[in-house]
């Protein structure tokens, strides 16, 4: 039996597979999805053992995240923002608190807030905010999503802030490998400085933190990369994997939809064209899947 038999036998109607390529059978397709699910779960159990060659890996830097806001700034004529340092240690500090509560939200669980990090390093803000993203795999994504968001991009364009600061941190999170960063934006205060209150934006709606004047805050956070990053990431090879194992599935029904017409073979049951839409539009679904959250 001959490659070039296997290969006519799985793919081709013929004869031999009574007029329907062997990968469409029902007993194949199976075949095919435990072997999806078995990848999958070697890929967990490899995860587990080896995370520091097989776990989330990403290309950001704190920056090219500056850099490309300050792009996005220049676009509308804003000023461009300054990293401070301090901002830049708030951030790092806020980063490690999610790290070690287990938490993706602007406030912890205890009730922690953002501008808790700023006091700690004692900045003193007029204005105040903060953007978070995780899951990314370039600083690009990350601004984009930022961009993409009404709440995160009236952040990222805010022209009260001067200042900024960013943390691009690995760990794990809720038992998976991610990368957060957080950025940090902020206008000092002016010493002295009548009693004015302080503001601050959120990318969300929040209560108001005084009665005196309207006060908003706003938080941002986005994907980074630690000291090692892991050399594959699971969501990529996860991909890879669904994109081969639905093309090689779409090809065949493709090929068997136009050798039908063709050779004008006559079935009595059978919906190829239906199922080659279906199985069109379910890759095309996962080759547009992007990763990655902002909040």
């Amino acid at each position: 039996m001959s490659l070039l038999w296997w290969i006519r036998h799985s793919f081709v109607p013929h004869h031999s597979n009574n007029h329907r390529a062997r990968i469409l059978h029902p007993a194949a397709l199976s075949l095919l999805v435990v072997l999806f699910l078995i990848c999958q779960f070697v890929l967990n159990f490899y995860l587990l053992a080896s995370p520091s060659v097989l776990g989330f890996a990403s290309n950001i830097s704190p920056e090219r995240v500056v850099e490309v806001t300050n792009q996005k700034r220049a676009e509308q004529g804003l000023s461009p923002l300054k990293i401070n340092n301090k901002l830049s240690e708030a951030a790092q500090r806020k980063a490690g608190d999610m790290f070690a509560f287990n938490y993706w939200a602007h406030s912890s669980p205890s009730g922690r807030t953002p501008w808790q990090f700023f006091q700690e390093v004692g900045y003193k803000y007029l204005y105040a905010g903060e953007n978070l993203a995780r899951d990314f795999m370039d600083s690009e994504s990350v601004v984009d999503a930022w961009m993409n968001s009404p709440t995160h991009r009236d952040n990222v364009l805010n022209p009260n802030y001067k200042e900024i600061g960013l943390a691009v941190v690995n760990g794990t999170l809720n038992g998976a490998e991610t990368t957060l960063v957080v950025q940090l934006f902020g206008t000092p205060t002016p010493a002295p400085v009548a009693s004015r209150k302080p503001e601050m934006t959120l990318a969300q709606p929040v209560p108001r933190l005084g009665e005196a004047s309207k006060q908003e805050e706003v938080l941002t956070a986005a994907a980074g990369e630690s000291t090692a990053l892991p050399l594959f990431s699971p969501f990529w090879l996860t991909k890879i994997l669904a994109v081969f194992l639905l093309g090689i599935i779409l090809g065949a029904l493709a090929l068997d939809v136009i050798l039908v017409y063709q050779k004008r073979i006559v079935r009595l049951s059978g919906r190829n064209l239906a199922h080659l839409i279906f199985v069109g539009a379910l890759l095309l679904s996962i080759i547009l899947t992007t990763q990655g959250a902002v909040l």
